[in-house]
């Protein structure tokens, strides 16, 4: 028995109603933590509600004939977070994500809060796993500290970047941030920002290209997608909304352009649905999670489809 097996519990609702597949090379992992969020609690609710809004979508890709249910997964549930504790959660996540890594399986973590980013990439750190990161974000989370915590969700990618040894990392979407935040990007040459304004400028095409030339010659990717980088009109259930965001298309299409055999994880965080009432901010999380397992596939196999 791993700590896996210890640290997990089960969900009632497997995501998008799928039987475990076992031989499947991804892996559903909820991490119900909120406990650093500053204005908009409520995404330790998120992974549930993003399970249940995946039952209610097709599975078939926005851009390939190809299903989810014909790829399978295994959804491992939810991992026993420690409420207030930022440091035993992000341990436990840690040693999760080390198993996965150990089967030789693609993490796919359903947030919670954009702080759990920071624990599975220490297991990446472990096994000697140094992936550039491709960031969607409102925010650049790269404050040295915020409300006095060094690990929480604004400062996030600050201790990750550190922990790494400073691999490349592409934002996207980015359109809040403080001035050291600011300061701190302009002294580094491995961030790249493409700000929401820049899709409009640059047009959508270009911009993707920019992002592959800038990601060339990196040999592992991971995704994290914090949900306030779309637009409130498109995702209005998250923590810290902001205005002026991707829309949900722009969002399946990165993913469509940028994921490929690289991808080594991802996770999906930031659903608060307290604040969804309407629940399309679970709904677009959802389609993407499918669309990130389906590319991945599609890469990894070469399939023409």
């Amino acid at each position: 028995m791993g700590l896996k097996d210890i640290y997990l519990t089960k969900s009632s609702k497997n995501y998008a109603g799928l039987e475990n597949n076992k031989n499947s090379k991804y892996e559903i992992i909820g991490v119900p933590f909120d406990s650093s969020t500053s204005y908009k609690p409520g995404t330790r609710f998120g992974p549930d509600s993003i399970r249940q809004a995946a039952t209610g979508l097709e599975s078939n890709s926005y851009f390939s004939d190809i299903y989810l249910e014909d790829i399978g997964l295994t959804d491992e549930g939810d991992i026993s977070v420690v409420i207030g504790d930022i440091n035993e959660t992000l341990n436990r996540i840690t040693e999760v994500i080390s198993d996965v890594l150990d089967l030789n399986k693609i993490p796919i973590m359903i947030g919670g809060e954009h702080t759990i980013t920071y624990g599975a990439l220490r297991a990446f750190k472990k096994v000697n796993i140094t992936p550039c990161l491709i960031v969607i974000d409102a925010h650049y989370d790269l404050r040295d500290e915020y409300l006095g915590l060094k690990n929480g969700h604004a400062s996030v990618m600050r201790r990750s970047l550190e922990l790494l040894g400073g691999p490349k990392i592409n934002y996207i979407g980015v359109r809040a941030y403080s001035k050291e935040e600011r300061n701190y990007v302009l002294s580094k040459n491995n961030i790249n920002t493409v700000k929401t304004g820049d899709i409009y400028k640059m047009g959508l095409v270009n911009v993707i290209n920019t992002v592959k030339r800038f990601m060339s010659d990196c040999k592992y990717i991971y995704l994290s997608i914090d949900m306030d980088g779309f637009d409130p009109s498109y995702a209005p259930g998250v923590g810290n909304p902001e205005p002026g965001g991707i829309t949900n298309l722009e969002g399946l299409t990165l993913i469509n352009q940028l994921v490929d055999e690289r991808l080594v994880g991802a996770d999906v965080v930031e659903v608060s649905p307290p604040y969804d009432n309407s629940g399309i901010t679970s709904s677009l999380a959802a389609k993407l999670i499918n669309e990130i397992i389906m590319k991945n596939y599609i890469s990894l196999n070469k399939k023409n489809v």
